[in-house]
């Protein structure tokens, strides 16, 4: 290890930096002064204090007699280098904030379940369209994963299934849809006008993985009705398990967002009551953590596209 017996570290004025380069490049102590509103006397005075803090002369003394010049010495040379670097990363420091704040750069870190990710197509385009150079990272995993990524701080914002803790999060409204029963189109039941889901005890069930939070709701409200449901596959994927469906291979419980866009010559869609379960989603972010502008810029966003929504399905 090096011994600094005989050097103390000092903390450097960068307006004496400042002072220092622009003497250098300008060679003149009248120019130097006035590019930075200050008279010769504190230029002279500043270039001391920086000579006497780094124990070194930065310039040649001139002869007696002679008017004084702006020569460096050895050590002046690549002290000089080195301040242009300090002042260059001071410059950098205040170019990133304002690039920050003016969303000209950053990271949008959002959580997406894969059976909401097409709710938010449109606003996601938006927000690229206005904000081209905020690079989005994705999180596709059930509701569950993306609470527990914002409470370790890994995501920004996230789609999360309600119920969630209202403490922990702030949160927009996204959707508030009712599961459906999916059936086949000549299927005995799909007259029917509403379905009971302990009428359902003895079907194959076709459910979302383990780690859906949808998936819990469900088979928590099939052993409050007294029974666990026979589950015969798992996909995230709901346009899979409506095929599955028309192969016969069981009923699947579905959002009315999707049964919407079913095929209603081929399939029927049933409410369901007694319980009536909702796919209820909200866009959340943690309370108490700052908001980035990138943030704050997909929360505007995704407000104005799903208050316009609502606004069209109350009419």
């Amino acid at each position: 290890m090096p011994k600094w017996n005989n050097f103390k570290f000092v903390m450097l004025s960068l307006k004496s930096l400042q002072c220092f380069v622009s003497l250098v490049n300008s060679k003149s102590f009248t120019r130097t002064a006035e590019e930075l509103s200050l008279t010769q006397p504190t230029i002279s005075k500043m270039l001391q204090q920086l000579e006497e803090q780094l124990q070194v002369a930065l310039f040649v003394k001139p002869e007696h007699g002679r008017k004084r010049h702006v020569e460096l010495t050895e050590i002046g040379q690549r002290v000089y280098q080195h301040a242009l670097g300090l002042l260059q990363a001071e410059q950098n420091i205040f170019l990133e904030i304002e690039n920050y704040q003016q969303l000209k750069t950053g990271t949008l870190k959002l959580g997406v379940p894969p059976l909401g990710s097409q709710l938010l197509t449109t606003a996601l385009f938006d927000y690229h369209r206005q904000w081209p150079d905020i690079e989005l990272a994705f999180l596709e995993v059930g509701s569950r994963g993306i609470e527990q990524a914002l409470l370790s701080n890994e995501l920004d914002v996230g789609v999360l299934l309600q119920p969630f803790d209202h403490q922990i999060f702030n949160s927009i409204e996204l959707c508030d849809y009712p599961l459906m029963v999916v059936l086949r189109r000549d299927a005995t039941w799909a007259t029917r006008k509403k379905i009971n889901l302990e009428e359902l005890q003895h079907q194959s069930f076709l459910m979302f993985p383990e780690n859906f939070s949808l998936n819990s709701i469900i088979l928590d409200s099939c052993q409050q009705h007294g029974f666990y449901p026979s589950i015969a596959c798992r996909t995230s994927q709901w346009n899979l398990l409506a095929d599955m469906v028309l192969q016969r291979m069981g009923i699947a419980l579905l959002p009315k967002y999707y049964t919407d866009m079913l095929d209603p010559t081929l399939f029927a869609a049933i409410p369901m009551e007694k319980p009536n379960i909702q796919w209820h989603l909200a866009m959340a972010w943690k309370k108490n953590l700052p908001v980035s502008p990138a943030v704050r810029a997909w929360l505007d966003v995704i407000h104005q596209h799903f208050q316009k929504i609502k606004s069209t399905l109350e009419q």
